[in-house]
């Protein structure tokens, strides 16, 4: 493969490394601290020059301690660059972040970075913009007290909450960077890439929990869940909705559970596409998104950060990230990235066959299978969380796939109601072709409903949600590889007998 032709060293930026979730436990000493990055530091420091790296940082932050938040570490960040390295403020520098990592920096962007920002180019390594699966695990009762043991830390609450899939929190910092006033790539000036395996370690697969070696995973962070190229869909009430009478909405929910072709979709007039934004419609360049071959989140050999065998794969793409400067080059490093992970596919169709281990527990080139991440986050129009609702997805008449048949997992919120995270296997690896075929056009076509309810009265109905989604509307939102957010405001009506008023009888 061709990369992009490099600069001189000399034009190198000054670079600082941030970890990830859970890293710096028990590490004090400068040495271990820059451990935490294994031998990565001094490959950078080798590939660019002693000299030319001159600010190269390895950053340590408190994440296992359960009274701190991510805000908090935005502001511990932004007090750290100020005191201990505040020529980098003062230049334009580079940053390199694992995980968690992403979420701190994207945080500090938002409430402490001026416009255009400091950081020129952003490199996220299986950063976890839409969570891990493992934070509720994370939560129990085992993981606190094997912390405790054996690191001596807290779980750190706050954090597993940032992380967990879903988060609202999260959801809102992300979508703050929507804001066309809030363009990462016009308005702070800052270009942003994305490296993450498809990966789990082999030691892994007989842990009984599936995050840790879920297909289209690195073991710890969903590919899906680490593009930073996402779509969002809002959908509110019409106007006209709130004037509905109480009987036409008790029709309406009525009708939800009959056969989806033997009815009409009365409730959808109702209800419309407040705003849209979807990653391959919109005029900003894509983030450039590399797959790198047997990458895994973590470990020796294969971990993205510190791992021996997938090194030199990393470093050449970190070195078209760090060498691109104009808007041609960034693209350019989307088609190289986008051309590397293919290679990487078709190598992993060659080279990854099912063996004794594996075969037990899966097939090895499932594991690359493109996923996406669904995530419905459910409101009144007061803001508040729909605590119980069903968000159904019917097949329509003429699919040969069932879409159900797609759904891997699905997530509740823990910490916030009405915040659903579905996993859908958008393609498929085929044994016989040895090759992956799309799932999608095989789906005719979906009707959506969401169902809410309110058990705790009879006197509350919420209008439900029933819209009809066409295959080629479905696949302009749902790609492998990419999570897609749906902000609902569902209209939540009180009974004519919640408040009455009548004429006092006069003696």
């Amino acid at each position: 493969m061709v990369w992009i032709q490099p600069r001189g060293v000399e034009a190198m930026n000054p670079l600082l490394l941030i970890h990830g979730y859970g890293a710096e436990a028990g590490k004090r000493t400068a040495r271990q601290i820059t451990s935490i990055y294994g031998t990565l530091p001094a490959d950078l420091r080798r590939r660019y020059g002693q000299r030319r790296v001159v600010e190269l940082n390895v950053a340590r932050y408190v994440t296992l301690e359960d009274g701190i938040h991510l805000d908090d570490l935005a502001r511990s960040l932004d007090q750290a660059l100020q005191a201990e390295v505040p020529d980098l403020l003062a230049g334009r520098f580079d940053v390199l972040v694992h995980s968690l990592g992403a979420l701190v920096v994207r945080n500090w962007l938002r409430h402490f970075s001026p416009r255009p920002a400091s950081i020129e180019r952003l490199c996220y390594l299986a950063g976890a913009h839409f969570g891990s699966g493992w934070t509720h695990i994370g939560r129990g009762q085992l993981a606190k007290w094997g912390r405790a043991v054996f690191q001596g830390a807290e779980p750190g609450v706050q954090m597993l909450d940032a992380l967990e899939l879903g988060a609202s929190d999260t959801l809102d910092l992300q979508r703050h960077f929507l804001d066309p006033v809030n363009d990462l790539w016009r308005r702070y000036k800052t270009r942003e890439f994305c490296i993450v395996g498809s990966q789990v370690l082999a030691d892994w697969l007989p842990i009984p929990v599936r995050y840790a070696h879920e297909d289209g995973s690195d073991g710890v962070v969903r590919v899906a869940a680490a593009n930073a190229n996402w779509n969002y869909i809002a959908i509110e009430p019409k106007r006209h909705a709130s004037k509905l009478p109480w009987d036409d909405i008790a029709e309406s929910c009525a009708l939800l559970g009959e056969s989806p072709d033997g009815r009409g979709d009365e409730p959808a007039e109702h209800y419309r596409v407040a705003e849209q934004f979807l990653a391959d419609e919109v005029e900003r360049p894509a983030v450039p998104l590399a797959i790198p071959f047997q990458c895994a989140h973590a470990g020796r050999e294969r971990g993205i950060v510190t791992g021996r065998r997938v090194r030199e794969e990393l470093m050449a793409l970190l070195d078209v990230a760090f060498r691109t400067d104009t808007l041609r080059e960034y693209r350019d490093a989307g088609t190289l990235y986008d051309g590397r992970t293919l290679a990487n596919y078709r190598r992993a169709a060659m080279q990854l066959q099912p063996g004794f281990v594996q075969g037990i527990f899966n097939e090895p080139r499932a594991q690359y299978d493109p996923h996406a991440q669904l995530i419905f986050r459910l409101r009144d129009q007061y803001g508040r969380p729909v605590e119980h609702a069903d968000v159904l997805l019917h097949s329509a008449s003429g699919s040969t796939i069932a879409a159900n048949e797609l759904f891997e997992h699905t997530h509740r919120n823990v910490r916030t109601p009405g915040i659903l995270t579905f996993y859908l296997r958008t393609a498929k690896f085929d044994a016989d072709s040895e090759d992956w075929h799309d799932l999608l056009p095989q789906v005719g076509g979906v009707h959506l409903e969401i169902a809410p309810t309110e058990p705790r009265t009879a006197e509350i109905r919420y209008l439900p949600v029933c819209l009809k989604i066409s295959n080629q509307r479905l696949r302009r939102f749902i790609q492998g590889h990419r999570t897609t957010v749906v902000d609902v405001t569902l209209l939540r009506l009180p009974s004519p007998q919640t408040f009455r008023i009548r004429a006092a009888t006069v003696t």
